[in-house]
């Protein structure tokens, strides 16, 4: 097989991108993965999730060497060692948490702390399909949980379909005294991050660290948090199912996750 990837990153979005929307990874998916690093190409996750939560995925993608994870502010070896990470510090998560209980009644928060996610109950309602949380991982009350590595924090509001701009609104204020971002990207969840996060960040510091070039990674993504690494890639391509403002902002739109984008776009250059 002729090398077509050698020194490219191939980045992947999880959600809405390599798995459909029930939740399934294809078998086809995984054969275009690996066909593409038979074909020299690095490949990396670069998703909303935690660490902890994917276990079982990189189990079937075996040629996937890097994960990008909770929005980019941490970076994982396949072996699960942490070789990039921002946090929020302690104690304005504290202060932060009591701010947005003040001006949003009824919140439930949850936080990615070290390489899993705790949550107040109702912070299940805000997880991807097939993503749950263990008993011991919702607590009644966050703030008492709070602990040094805390990668973001997770705000999730009942009514928060009708309410989102308002809610986003409020977020965004509760954050302007800290040098903390509130992003939104489509799942029903409003995330907080340091500043300066997001998956760009967090692929660019993957690429140099790889000694690899701006121009030949390529990223495939569906949701809004998913932008700033879609804006950054020498190639960002957009699902067939994302919204128009992230299709205008790549280069390319493949076809959606249920039509298994992903592999239809990797088969065409393989093929070529």
């Amino acid at each position: 097989m002729k090398a077509i990837f050698k020194n490219k990153l191939l980045a992947f979005d999880v959600d809405g991108t390599l798995l459909n929307t029930r939740g399934e990874l294809t078998e086809r998916t995984v054969n275009a993965l690996t066909a593409s690093t038979q074909a020299g190409a690095i490949l990396t996750l670069a998703t909303g999730r935690d660490w902890g939560t994917l276990g079982n995925l990189l189990d079937r993608l075996a040629t996937v060497q890097y994960a990008v994870c909770t929005n980019g502010t941490e970076v994982y070896d396949r072996e699960g060692e942490l070789i990039y990470a921002r946090q929020i510090p302690v104690e304005i998560a504290t202060e932060l948490v009591i701010t947005i209980r003040g001006q949003i009644d009824g919140a439930a928060i949850g936080a990615a702390i070290g390489r899993e996610m705790i949550g107040e109950p109702q912070i299940t309602e805000a997880m991807p399909v097939g993503i749950t949380l263990a008993s011991d991982q919702i607590i009644e009350d966050i703030l008492p949980a709070l602990k040094p590595e805390i990668r973001d924090l997770i705000i999730y509001h009942p009514d928060y379909v009708n309410r989102l701009d308002e809610l986003f609104s409020l977020t965004v204020n509760a954050c302007q005294s800290y040098d903390i971002e509130a992003h939104y990207s489509g799942l029903p969840m409003i995330e907080l991050l340091p500043a300066g996060s997001g998956k760009g960040s967090g692929l660019a510091w993957l690429t140099e660290y790889l000694n690899l070039e701006q121009k030949n990674v390529v990223a495939f993504g569906d949701g809004l948090n998913d932008l700033s690494m879609l804006n950054w890639a020498g190639t960002g391509i957009a699902m067939g199912q994302s919204e128009t403002r992230v299709q205008e902002a790549s280069n390319l739109v493949t076809s959606s996750c249920d039509s298994q984008g992903v592999a239809e776009w990797l088969e065409a250059q393989l093929k070529d």
